[in-house]
């Protein structure tokens, strides 16, 4: 209201003043992404404007809005499930919203860089790289905690006559949420995570950083000693059935095989998260994870991999004798430090597989183990580097001379049929083997194995 003054009247008159009509409003426009483990849109998000409770949540793209702003200056957050299980935190945003305008808006969780600086401040991220660790409960899926979680890789130091190999570990234990941070490790090679709860059985699960700085492992561990079933087909990369292949659940002694049409069923599984192993004639073996809960069946399927070219039967020519005189095992054959196997030992033991040649040596144990036999000698020494497995013993190989190291991850067994072998010399200790086969490692026997493989050709006659 303003007023007027009319000359000589003296009079004052009240006008009207038009109110200021407010600025209209303007629109927020945003999207989330995951920089950190899925590299895609994050859905589910909950992003927030700091001092109200305005909020809005993002749809399969990633994608909010947030309308009838009026026009300033707004600091935004948001949340996620991911942001909490890594121990994250996102550091606010702050935009401006004209009026009557719309404003975009991008936000995005940490970098795997980012992410692996705050969390191991103190690991080289160039070399190595970081898990989380998540734990669950396999029967109902919550959170578990007390567990005890690992992560192991083998190193090979390649040089001299032989491929020396050592087992390496990183242990931590979960929070009371079910968190656990294994920092210090390997991007270029595959990790076995392991888990245990006390009473319970043991879960495993594999993953592969990729030249990655940050993964994410989902582990689901048992309670108690609970088992279910697994079923599932093996079929190869195109997508074809394969018939008769072998599967077992590895790090346990159950297998079966599947029928005609490469169907299964694994029964006997610990319950939690663990690897299933395909084998088939003729085909590289594959590998799944499954997730057993107890009780029930869990529908698996397992690729294997390319078929390999199976040749044609192939006679070896060559001199018998005088290759194992050259390597040394007639003239150690009639010493007393060892026990030895030559063609006729190994015919007359009637092995179908290479490790029930050892049936027949005393001091050996073979123990089953998947869809294999494992060979322990009973009078080892232990493993002298690794006390954690002196209760299991088992030896060190060498096929034609050159170390052979058992896979960890794979059931153990060596590539070799009895039809392959010559002789074999098993000592019980390290002190027995002679001395250019004598390893640190090998507290638990040595075995030397010569095959046909190693035999020289023949030179062509002239």
């Amino acid at each position: 209201m303003r007023f007027i003054l009319l000359g000589g009247l003296g009079l004052l008159l009240a006008a009207p003043v038009r109110a200021q009509s407010p600025a209209p409003p303007g629109v927020l426009h945003g999207v989330v992404y995951d920089s950190l483990i899925t590299r895609a849109p994050l859905e589910g998000a909950e992003v927030w404007i700091e001092s109200t409770n305005r909020m809005a949540r993002s749809d399969a793209g990633g994608r909010f809005t947030l309308d009838a702003l009026s026009p300033g200056r707004y600091v935004l957050t948001f949340y996620h499930p991911i942001l909490d299980s890594a121990g994250i935190s996102v550091p606010p945003v702050t935009v401006d919203v004209g009026s009557g305008e719309s404003t975009n808006v991008v936000l995005a969780t940490p970098s795997p860089a980012q992410a692996h600086h705050m969390l191991c401040p103190k690991d080289p991220l160039r070399q190595t790289g970081v898990v989380l660790g998540v734990v669950h409960n396999a029967a109902d899926g919550k959170p578990l905690s007390p567990a005890a979680v690992t992560a192991h890789w083998t190193t090979y130091d390649i040089g001299g006559p032989s491929v020396r190999s050592a087992e390496r570990v990183v242990e931590a234990n979960t929070d009371a949420s079910g968190h656990v941070l294994l920092c210090g490790l390997p991007i270029d090679v595959a990790l076995v995570i392991r888990g245990r709860t006390e009473g319970g059985s043991a879960g495993m699960l594999v993953v592969d950083l990729a030249g990655r700085a940050f993964a994410r492992a989902d582990l689901a561990l048992a309670t108690a000693p609970l088992t279910g079933d697994v079923k599932g087909v093996v079929r190869n990369r195109s997508g074809g059935l394969v018939p008769r292949a072998t599967v077992v659940a590895v790090g346990s002694d159950a297998s079966t095989q599947a029928d005609e049409y490469g169907r299964f069923r694994l029964e006997g599984v610990a319950a939690g998260s663990g690897i299933l192993e395909a084998r088939a004639l003729g085909y590289r073996s594959g590998r799944a994870q499954a997730t057993v809960r107890g009780s029930s069946v869990e529908q698996v399927d397992i690729v294997v991999g390319d078929s390999v070219i199976v040749l044609d039967p192939v006679t070896v020519e060559a001199a018998y004798e005088p290759y194992l005189n050259q390597v040394g095992f007639t003239r150690r054959s009639h010493s007393a430090q060892g026990h030895f196997l030559d063609t006729a030992d190994v015919k007359r033991s009637g092995a179908v597989r290479f490790e029930e040649v050892f049936r027949m040596v005393p001091g050996l144990l073979l123990r089953p183990n998947g869809s294999s036999l494992a060979v322990e000698v009973q009078r080892g020494q232990g493993q002298i580097l690794n006390p954690a497995l002196a209760n299991y013993c088992p030896p060190s190989y060498f096929i034609d001379g050159v170390f052979y190291p058992l896979p960890p991850i794979q059931t153990p067994s060596i590539p070799l049929v009895p039809s392959e072998v010559l002789a074999i010399e098993v000592y019980s200790n390290l002190f027995s083997a002679p001395p250019q086969y004598q390893r640190r490692d090998s507290g638990c026997g040595v075995i030397l194995v010569w095959t046909k493989r190693g035999v020289p050709k023949r030179k062509p006659a002239h």
